[in-house]
């Protein structure tokens, strides 16, 4: 009931905030492109004033009805101190030479004026004036009208205006407090995209590229001479949304960005009211629905506590539920399920502990076997065709002679934890460990490989016992002062697979010349070899290289063995 109530809700209120967020954006990229054009209208405008202004200051400097000097300086002090942009303006010869610098009573001449007018500007010769290119050192950024002053066609001199270098900074960070009351949200960048007012954590002059919109926006310097205006949202520190708009003529870009927390402020405290109300509608509807579900889920509570008791273990617990309903005869159904977990429990237990007991003297599969009735305890077995490999640590017994009991142990356990794991991988069972020998046969599981899937699997458990031992004897070496290498034999035949001893004391192995020869095999072999019998190479495919060493007389065999090594 309460999600049929509140997800239709929540659906409305997914779409309306969707729609008020939708509004709220399409209302900032309008305002911001707004404040671009009201940043932009600011510095064209005081731009425009200073270069007038220090095109009329060139003229009275160059007129010559005007016979007084002190009249001429003041009448260019009046035009300096009417153009606030201006920090002061400096006067050339015509041979471009500094001559003296005018500027208004008390204020700073720095920066200072070029001491020359460059070359290609005096080629240029522009009477009606020109900006130079922004000039960016510890003050700012500084911006300055070179005019020509000619008459009657002939060059009188140069005049430079300067505008102060926090003249852009104080402009944009005025305009941005006064719009989002906050100095940095407005920024003026040039065709290289460095910064003309300060902006976050960066002084004029610092690059944006890679950085704030233009992570998501590439502006070659040719887009700066045409009009263009954008949105987009990106991420910096947090995600913003941003717009810019080119100033062709200053081939500038006036960039507003602001943080979605400030953009979506109104929709946020919307949402928390939302959910807020939903939350405490949720609250109401669980305390109501909590009351009467109680008057009427007693029962069910009753038979999930004995659920609970079960699930505890505590089978003796009864149902006390008494409805005369289908709720009393699930209890008593529960109750006769108990009774037969407890009686399933202790024929579990019992063949539990005999597997246990079993597993100590017979591999893990024969074991369960017998614990399930699917074979006997009897001595003898079964004659198998088998593969058996014998791996041995090459230069163990010094090892042993020279290290503490427990450092050999603790290696033998993490060398047999090992190999006993590719054994298995391959689907083979380990017979038994002799020392620091391990013995595994393939063949003796109740799924029998055939012969060449036999001799195949051994062949790759011994591949890989190498490759294992290769790979951490470093470490072993640095651990355990030593260095092992595999010998490994394998060979092919028939087998006796069952129960040897007594009555009173049995082992699971098997029994045979094959396994005598795979030891003799192993005794031979040189610390990483692998060497197998002809047995074992017969009708085997290319997966394997065989170097025959020739027939080799081994103990308790009449005939030479022919051995082969196993290349890798």
């Amino acid at each position: 009931m309460l999600a049929v109530a509140l997800l239709p809700l929540a659906a409305l209120a997914v779409v309306t905030l969707r729609i008020q967020r939708s509004g709220l954006h399409r209302a900032e990229q309008e305002l911001e492109l707004a404040v671009c054009d009201r940043v932009g209208d600011a510095l064209d405008r005081d731009l425009d004033y200073a270069g007038e202004a220090t095109l009329r200051l060139g003229r009275v400097l160059i007129e010559g009805r005007i016979a007084d000097d002190e009249a001429r300086l003041f009448i260019a002090r009046e035009i300096i101190a009417r153009a606030a942009a201006l920090q002061h303006a400096a006067v050339y010869t015509p041979a471009g030479d500094l001559v003296d610098t005018i500027a208004r009573v008390g204020e700073s001449r720095e920066p200072a004026a070029p001491a020359r007018i460059p070359d290609e500007v005096q080629r240029r010769r522009p009477e009606f004036g020109e900006w130079a290119a922004p000039a960016f050192d510890a003050n700012g950024v500084t911006l300055r009208f070179v005019v020509a002053l000619l008459r009657d066609g002939e060059l009188r001199g140069w005049v430079v205006g300067t505008v102060s270098p926090r003249w852009i900074e104080d402009t944009v960070a005025s305009i941005s407090r006064d719009r989002f009351g906050a100095p940095d949200r407005v920024l003026v960048v040039d065709p290289t995209l460095r910064l003309l007012s300060r902006g976050p954590g960066a002084a004029p002059g610092a690059s944006l590229a890679g950085r704030e919109i233009f992570t998501r926006v590439q502006l070659p310097p040719e887009a700066f001479a045409r009009p263009l205006q954008l949105t987009e949202d990106y991420l910096a520190a947090e995600p913003m949304v941003g717009s810019l708009r080119t100033l062709p003529e200053r081939r500038w870009a006036v960039l507003v960005r602001r943080p979605e927390r400030e953009v979506f402020l109104a929709l946020y405290a919307s949402r928390r009211l939302l959910i807020g109300g939903a939350l405490a509608l949720a609250a109401l509807a669980v305390l109501v629905g909590a009351w009467l579900g109680a008057r009427t889920t007693r029962p069910i509570a009753g038979l999930v506590a004995l659920t609970r008791a079960y699930a505890a273990r505590q089978f003796e617990a009864r149902s006390t539920v008494r409805t005369g309903d289908e709720l009393e005869a699930l209890g008593g159904a529960m109750e006769s399920m108990a009774d037969t977990l407890v009686a399933s429990e202790r024929e579990v237990g019992r063949l539990a502990r005999v597997e246990n007991d079993l597993s100590r003297y017979l591999p893990a599969e024969v074991a369960q076997a017998v614990a399930q009735g699917r074979a006997s305890l009897a001595l003898g077995g079964d004659r198998r065709r088998v593969t058996v490999l014998f791996a041995d640590v090459v230069a163990f017994t010094a090892f042993a002679e020279q290290a503490p009991p427990e450092k050999v142990v603790a290696f033998l356990n993490e060398l047999f934890t090992v190999l006993t794991e590719v054994v298995f991988r391959h689907g083979g069972m380990v017979d038994k460990f002799i020392g620091d020998c391990v013995m595994a046969v393939w063949g003796a599981g109740s799924a029998a490989l055939d012969d060449e899937a036999q001799r195949r699997a051994a062949l790759e458990t011994a591949e890989d016992m190498h490759r294992f031992v290769e790979a951490s004897a470093p470490e072993w070496r640095e651990r355990y002062g030593i260095d092992v290498s595999l010998g490994i034999g394998v060979h092919t035949g028939d087998a006796l697979l069952g129960n040897l001893g007594s009555e009173t004391r049995m082992e699971y192995t098997a029994i045979g010349d094959v396994v005598n020869v795979a030891a003799r095999l192993e005794s031979l072999a040189r610390g990483a070899q692998t060497l197998v019998t002809a047995e074992v190479t017969a009708g085997m495919s290319g997966d394997f290289t065989f170097s025959p060493l020739g027939p080799h007389a081994l103990r308790g065999k009449r005939a030479p063995v022919e051995i082969f090594e196993v290349m890798s």
